[in-house]
């Protein structure tokens, strides 16, 4: 591999996988997979046998619906944080036309 991507060795559902990846995104990507394989058992443990394949797409749906509810709630949040500066810049530009 080029351009300082090496492979790391990654385990998911019993299976080894090799993933390129550069050294200063090692820690992230073994987080992931630490998260992946957490909600994996989480998913194992509400529905028993119900396949690799079939747990992978569960679990995929769900941090799916989890990552599209927070990128909405942060629309909502910088929305709301832009109409608060809109606000505060208002009544700086008032306070500062009354001098």
């Amino acid at each position: 591999m080029s351009d300082g991507i090496t492979p790391v060795k990654v385990t998911i559902l019993n299976n080894d996988y090799l993933i390129g990846c550069k050294e200063d995104e090692k820690e992230e990507l073994m987080l992931s997979v630490d998260f992946l394989n957490n909600k994996i058992a989480e998913q194992n443990s509400k529905v028993n046998n119900s396949g690799n394949e079939n747990t992978a797409v569960l679990v995929a749906l769900n941090i799916a619906n989890e990552h599209l509810k927070l990128k909405k709630k942060n629309i909502i949040s910088s929305k709301a944080l832009d109409q608060r500066v809109t606000q505060m810049q208002a009544k700086i530009d008032a306070v500062l036309s009354k001098k």
